[in-house]
């Protein structure tokens, strides 16, 4: 039997977060998840650097486990990080969405670490301009260094068939 590869795109591995401050980031994402990192180590030199168009770097990272996707932590020692500020509506925006099954008790649970999100959760109805996907609930907040990221309890189309 011959051994085939995944060439297609079709499982994403991790997301990169780039922060000020690897610590305080840490104790953000893990209250956030409530899953602990699985490791902190620093990685760099030219070789690291030129795969990002970079002369030279020296990140500092931590690497955090969830059910289908990875987080990389990421403060940048070398080169110093410049703050950059992104709102959903710009182009090369992303923002990390995580799934719940309650929308209301995962805004609980964001207040009770301090966190706002940025307007009150929505869910979807028809007067919403939608085809489908009724039901499905969002609110948008941000990590201590306004990454944008997302809350979701998905209905129709928004629901992944293989969670």
């Amino acid at each position: 039997m011959e051994k085939t590869t995944n060439q297609g795109f079709t499982r994403a591995n991790h997301v990169g977060i780039t922060v000020r401050n690897l610590e305080k980031s840490i104790t953000f994402y893990e209250a956030l998840t409530g899953i602990k990192v699985s490791n902190i180590d620093e990685i760099g030199g030219q070789r690291m650097a030129k795969t990002q168009g970079l002369e030279d770097t020296r990140i500092k990272y931590a690497n955090l486990h969830l059910d289908n996707l990875n987080i990389d932590i990421l403060e940048y020692v070398i080169p110093e990080s410049e703050q950059a500020s992104y709102k959903n509506d710009q182009i090369s925006a992303m923002h990390l969405c995580f799934e719940v099954d309650d929308i209301d008790e995962a805004v609980k649970r964001l207040k009770e670490i301090g966190v706002e999100p940025q307007g009150e959760p929505i869910v979807f109805q028809e007067e919403d301009g939608l085809k489908s996907g009724f039901g499905t609930a969002v609110a948008y907040f941000q990590d201590p260094d306004g990454t944008n990221l997302e809350i979701i309890a998905p209905q129709g189309p928004f629901k992944r068939k293989n969670p």
